[in-house]
């Protein structure tokens, strides 16, 4: 057994000084620097969310300007006259998003109104109408629309060939991803992903063998069209796919959303209002502001024209006079027209027209 001796003797080669010496003993040598070693297997991570900072670190940043204490943030670009009327609810911003194409989308406008789409903020359009889907609607959509749109490609009246035919012409279009309905089947999804090089957006109602079938066949979003039920089947897809994107309507309260987002939605499907009712709104404005800025006109506010002494004023008189034309420029163009027309005279040629105004002068 080592005794006490020889363990302050490998102490002091260790460290350079015995930890037994007195403090004047120990300062006389430097201690040896002795590196660290942390082994790859060590992770270590710091958590930051019980800790309280300083106001200073929580109160925004602003820069002096001559006009005040202005907020360090870009302010909004937007036109004289075109802006985003419609911006979806902030509590969209809540969303984790999915990323398509190296574009992150949490929000996604339900409508095919191209005047509606042109005006709004979404990250993304979700169009889908209860018709049999045609070309032409999707590159009308595909014209106006700043972002990337999903177009309908059926699955509940328009099936099999045709919806696959569509889904291969809406990626030539242009269109970032096809929505199947909830009637197509897993194996329409297989052929459209099959051919189709964009995500197939295939919407369920339920969890149920269907849509586990869906995702086997190659369906990259699930859109969740429940109704009232949507946030349960929402959970209930979620322990079973907790990467695959899903999306979902989110109701038209905050708080609905909030529920939506809660349960496991990536990206939230907003339906705004239609353009007839954003337009009875806004003339419903224009008339309360038509009432309140007209003043109430009295008679004796009305001014008194007196006709006789209108009609006294000539405004023959009042006119400018002409601008009068030197002589000497009658005189040179009525030379020069007097030579064409000895020209025309020594070539045969008829009198022209030239100098009409200038006939009958003479120098």
């Amino acid at each position: 057994m080592d005794t006490l001796n020889d363990l302050n003797e490998r102490v002091d080669a260790f460290v350079g000084t015995s930890s037994f010496d007195t403090p004047a003993a120990a300062n006389d040598q430097a201690p040896i620097d002795v590196p660290a070693e942390v082994h790859e297997d060590i992770v270590a991570s710091v958590d930051f969310s019980e800790v309280e900072l300083a106001d200073e670190f929580t109160e925004p940043q602003v820069a002096v300007t001559p006009n005040g204490l202005l907020p360090m943030e870009p302010l909004p670009i937007d036109g004289r006259l075109r802006k985003a009327a419609l911006r979806m609810p902030d509590e969209i911003e809540e969303a984790s998003g999915f990323t398509l194409f190296g574009r992150r989308i949490k929000s996604l406008i339900y409508t095919t109104d191209v005047a509606v789409i042109r005006n709004s903020n979404a990250d993304a359009v979700f169009a889908v109408y209860p018709f049999t889907p045609q070309p032409a609607i999707t590159q009308a959509l595909l014209t106006v629309a700043e972002c990337p749109v999903f177009v309908g490609v059926g699955g509940g009246t328009t099936t099999g060939k045709r919806s696959v035919q569509m889904a291969a012409v809406s990626e030539m279009q242009g269109a970032a991803g096809c929505v199947v309905n909830s009637p197509a089947t897993a194996e329409m999804v297989e052929h459209i992903t099959n051919i189709a090089d964009i995500p197939v957006i295939a919407t369920v109602v339920r969890c149920d063998d269907d849509a586990h079938a869906k995702v086997r066949a190659g369906a990259k979003i699930l859109n969740i069209a429940a109704g009232k039920n949507t946030p349960q089947v929402l959970r209930e897809l979620r322990e079973h796919y907790p990467n695959l994107p899903l999306i979902a309507p989110g109701g038209k309260t905050p708080e609905s959303i909030r529920e939506t987002i809660a349960a496991g939605a990536n990206a939230i499907i907003w339906t705004p209002p239609s353009a007839q009712q954003l337009q009875t709104d806004m003339m419903q404005r224009y008339r309360k502001m038509k009432e309140d800025a007209t003043p109430v006109i009295s008679h004796d506010d009305i001014p008194i024209i007196d006709q006789v002494a209108a009609a006294e004023v000539s405004q023959v008189e009042n006119m400018n006079p002409d601008v009068p034309i030197p002589d000497e420029v009658i005189e040179r163009v009525a030379s020069i027209h007097d030579h064409i027309e000895e020209r025309r005279a020594n070539r045969g040629l008829k009198p022209s027209l030239h100098g009409f105004f200038f006939r009958g002068k003479k120098r």
